[in-house]
């Protein structure tokens, strides 16, 4: 017992350390863009930022909950595309956007339950029944709803895409509004609920969470349905903002690779079974700042992704060190 509370503290400060070194060089990047970058420093560009970091947010949180759970869901992307085309499909046509809301989330929640029923009770591993997922999504709604193109266009004087595109508040956005509120029902979920806290004892050990009556294949499909539901959140914020749904987000885009970056970096275990919203909170705002600085200094698309892909090769090596994946660690908790 002793040497597994050793264990233990020794993985949360490796954790912390992670954690307080992202701090840092999120902070040492903001000092530095401050000083070479012009109107990086200004509270325009801070609402810029936080209004193109909403979807990463917003995704993120649904990621974080499925890899606290030890699970991934590669179809995150997916279902944001095949929200915000469901969605975009029923308000061009000029149905009630409540109608076309409701009919939306229905839609998307079964899709994360279908996730959550492959990985469940079927017992296929998570990576292989999303990915799966991911592949059959975006065949459908591409070539049986789309007829093979890639973009899907939307009417920006539409009343519901001026609302998530505008301010909810003065100075205060649509976008940045559902970013918060995601964040509360992250919170929420994680830490107040019951499925919460099944969710990191699933992390922290899923064989005795199992073993000990624990309904892991219920909190499963919250697991999976949540992910979906947040994952519409940002299709919705995207393609409002943007004007048009984009296939090639999923097919030739970085962007799933950016919540996982996110996730990892924050310092949530990819062995899951600890983590929360600050986690989340500190893993985008390194992203956030990193990404408005290259843009700011015309870094060309193809080196900002060299470099986030270089920044994710070094977060999962770190993980990997900082939290190894052994008998002892998959044993003791987190709790």
């Amino acid at each position: 017992m002793a040497e597994g509370k050793t264990i233990f503290n020794a993985g949360k400060r490796k954790g912390r350390l992670l954690e307080l070194v992202v701090m840092a060089v999120t902070a040492v990047l903001v000092v530095a863009f401050s000083i070479a970058v012009d109107g990086f420093a200004t509270l325009g560009n801070l609402r810029v930022v936080l209004s193109n970091s909403a979807s990463l947010v917003i995704l993120s949180c649904g990621m974080a909950v499925v890899i606290i759970s030890r699970g991934l869901d590669l179809s995150l992307i997916a279902v944001m595309v095949a929200g915000a085309t469901t969605f975009s499909i029923f308000i061009n046509a000029d149905v009630s956007v409540l109608i076309a809301l409701l009919f939306t989330v229905a839609a998307m929640a079964m899709v994360g339950f279908a996730n959550a029923w492959l990985i469940a009770f079927v017992e296929i591993p998570a990576m292989l029944a999303t990915l799966a997922s991911a592949m059959f999504v975006t065949g459908l709604f591409r070539f049986a709803i789309l007829r093979g193109e890639f973009l899907l266009l939307l009417s920006k004087s539409h009343p519901a895409v001026i609302f998530l595109s505008g301010d909810l508040l003065p100075g205060i956005s649509t976008p940045v509004a559902l970013m918060v509120a995601t964040l509360a029902i992250t919170w929420f979920l994680l830490r107040i609920t019951a499925a919460g806290r099944t969710i990191y004892a699933m992390g922290d050990n899923f064989q005795a969470a199992r073993l000990t009556g624990l309904p892991v294949r219920t909190t499963t499909i919250t697991v999976y349905v949540f992910a979906a539901l947040a994952a519409l959140c940002a299709g919705l914020v995207t393609s409002a903002a943007s004007g048009a749904v984009d296939f090639r987000t999923v097919t030739n885009g970085t962007l799933l690779f950016e919540v996982i970056l996110v996730v990892v970096l924050g310092g949530i275990p990819l062995r899951g079974g600890r983590g929360g919203v600050a986690n989340i909170i500190i893993g985008v705002a390194l992203i956030a700042v990193l990404r408005n600085g290259m843009t700011l200094l015309n870094f060309t698309s193809q080196m900002q992704d060299v470099i986030k892909g270089l920044v994710l090769i070094i977060a999962i090596v770190a993980d990997n060190y900082l939290n190894p994946r052994d008998t002892e660690t998959d044993v003791v908790g987190d709790l």
